[in-house]
């Protein structure tokens, strides 16, 4: 609970033409709507097979089993890491996590 309150009491500073320069916008982000510089991938979206693909990471459908053979999309943002997923490495579903 004090983290939670912590994690709310401030938010860390970005610098809005640092990002815009990246190709980014400030967006919040996660749970507590945190401001990040959210940087598209030139290859989001893109079929992948490992994280070697993408510029990101290599992530599975929502209805992939883990164990099995399969492909996935490259991530679309920097900030794409937020929720459950699980990802695909070296052609197989690999279980995940979840980030708040």
């Amino acid at each position: 609970m004090i983290l939670a309150l912590a994690a709310c009491a401030s938010h860390p500073v970005v610098d809005k033409a640092q990002c815009k320069i990246q190709g980014g916008t400030v967006q919040g982000v996660g749970m507590f709507a945190t401001p990040a510089c959210v940087i598209p991938y030139a290859d989001a979206g893109k079929a992948c097979s490992d994280k070697s693909d993408c510029l990101g990471m290599c992530k599975a459908s929502h209805d992939a089993t883990v164990g099995q053979e399969d492909t996935g999309t490259c991530q679309r943002t920097n900030q794409d890491i937020f929720g459950c997923y699980n990802e695909i490495k070296d052609g197989v579903v690999v279980a995940g996590m979840c980030v708040v």
